[in-house]
Parts: structure tokens; sequence; C-alpha cells
């Protein structure tokens, strides 16, 4: 795919680039750091929308903001010109990337909280909020409050004045277990953008060994790709992306690249590409017209890894 850079979602530079190069089709994503360009910042190609590959020359109008909450994907300027791009182009899909942030920081301060009760300092979360800690999936408003969001982009979807992009399908996706530990992508001091680790500090602030760590974060993948499945399985031209299992998670402790991650939470350029292989080339390729001869298509790796949430339970609150 050949990404078209759209600074502020600027319309113009989509209408260049369309009359710069004969595209077959328009793709259109939206979403936080696993499709933006500056990942790392400041740094740029390591990301999903660089791997993903099709049998045709299709522009990736790319809108992704790193550290984007999906509530900030249906909101204010940005749903804004979300709905003026669906006006004025024919998308034939959309990869949407959204949910990772709102959760790992509410989570994050969640056990902040936690770490704090613990030293003996004052905390705003409740016992019975602590308690619930041991299984993350309990806390089902957060889950739900992404899935809602995610619906007002389906909606923005079925509502665009485009025709063929009313009816284009949308990929969504879970993200992949992964080991919290103190890798990040530090840029942006005193903001959740960029900075990390994101979780690892919390995590171990509440007193946390790495496997009670790996176990709570696979809880929160698990459950976010329930949620998705149940809220979109039977939607029209909606599509689930379950990519668990697919990634060989970092080693604990480490503090760069390891694995298939280049840090807590982003893969490397070769973890991108094996997600985008095994999960999105052939699904994405079918959704814009291809149709593949026998023996074209090699079967997708299964995943190799499995959860392991609630495997190790979590300390009590001192």
């Amino acid at each position: 795919m050949v990404r078209i850079d759209t600074v502020g979602a600027d319309t113009s530079a989509v209408i260049k680039a369309m009359n710069q190069l004969a595209f077959d089709a328009l793709v259109y994503a939206e979403g936080d750091s696993w499709f933006d360009k500056f990942t790392p910042i400041p740094s740029e190609g390591t990301n999903l929308l660089e791997e993903i590959r099709t049998p045709f020359v299709a522009g990736v109008v790319d809108v992704a903001h790193i550290g984007d909450e999906v509530r900030d994907m249906v909101r204010s300027w940005q749903a804004s010109r979300t709905r003026e791009m669906f006006r004025l182009f024919s998308f034939k899909a959309i990869l949407l990337s959204a949910g990772g942030n709102d959760l790992k920081n509410v989570f994050a301060d969640l056990f902040a909280n936690k770490g704090l009760a613990r030293a003996g300092q004052r905390s705003r979360v409740s016992e019975e909020d602590f308690e619930r800690l041991a299984t993350p999936a309990s806390f089902t408003e957060f889950f739900e409050d992404v899935i809602t969001n995610i619906q007002r982009f389906v909606d923005m979807r079925d509502e665009a004045q485009d025709p063929v992009t009313r009816k284009a399908p949308i990929f969504v996706h879970g993200y992949d277990y992964l080991q919290p530990r103190p890798a990040g992508a530090s840029i942006f001091s005193g903001t959740r953008i960029g900075r990390g680790p994101w979780l690892y500090p919390a995590l171990e602030a509440a007193g946390l060994s790495d496997p009670q760590m790996r176990s709570v974060a696979d809880a929160i993948v698990d459950e976010l790709n329930r949620q998705l499945r149940a809220a979109f399985l039977d939607v029209a031209d909606v599509h689930v992306i379950d990519q668990r299992g697919l990634l060989t998670p970092a080693e604990p402790r480490t503090t760069t690249s390891s694995n298939d991650w280049m840090d807590e939470i982003h893969p490397t350029e070769g973890g991108f590409a094996k997600l985008a292989r095994n999960r999105w080339d052939v699904e994405l390729s079918k959704a814009l017209g291809w149709v593949p001869n026998a023996g074209d298509v090699e079967p997708a790796l299964p995943p190799s890894n499995g959860s392991t949430a609630f495997g190790g339970g979590l300390p009590p609150v001192a």
C-alpha cells in the first residue's frame, strides 16, 4: 500500500496523490500508534500499515495519531475530518486500530493507585476496586466505553455520503499478548505520548511479579477481543482481526527490543510483518476485490502461545 500523508487529515493531500498516482483502490486508516507512521517517535516505518501487502496499488489515507484513544477519533475535529473524507472519496476498505490506549491508560492508573495504597499513601480507588483488579475483565464499563465509541465510528461509515464508502468493510483488531517490561520509546516527557514504559511502572509499584504482570496484560487483551467479537460478529461489513498468540512475547525485565517486540507495547518491524502476512494481507486483499486461485494462499501461522490470564494471581493490598 502507498501511504498518503495527511497532516491534520488534509483532503487536498489525498486529491494531489490521486492525481499523481493511478490507485486501484483507496483505503482509509484511523487509529493509534500501530498505524501512525512515526512509531516510535521520532523514527518512522515500524507500524502495521508499512507491512500490509495487497495485489493492488492501494493508496492508504492514514490519519492515525500516536496516543489517540478511540473517543478522540469520534468527536471534535477528527470526527468532522473523517466525515469530510467519507463525503469526498470512495474508500474500498476502512482500517481501525483503537482501544489499546484507552485500556492501558485506565489500568495503568488503577494499578498506580494500588501501588499508592500498598506504600501506605492515600488512594482514590476503593478496596472493592483493588479486589476487582484480580480479574480485569470485571471492569466492564471501561471495555463498554471502548466498544461504544468503535460503534460510533461504524455509524460514521454507515452515514457516509459516498455510496462506496458507505458499504466499505471495516477491519478492527484486538492486540496480541505482551510482557509488561521497562522498555519504552520516551520522547515527550510528561505526556502519555511516546514516553514508555506504559504499564510496567504501575504494575511494579503494585507489587506484581513478572508472571503476574503478563497475566494481567493477557486478561485485558483477552477481554477486549471477546468484547469486539460479541459486539461486531453479526454487524454487516465489520471484520474483527484476532492477532492473539502469533507474536513471541518479550523476555521479562528487558529494556530494548526482545523477540517480536520493539518496546513494551509495539512490535518490531518483523513482528508487524508477521501480523500482516498471517492476519491481514489476505482478508484485506479479498475486500479490495482479489479472488485468489488455488495455491495462491499459504496457510496462516497458527497461534504459538496461549493466554496466561489469572494464572499467577495478584498479591493482596498491604
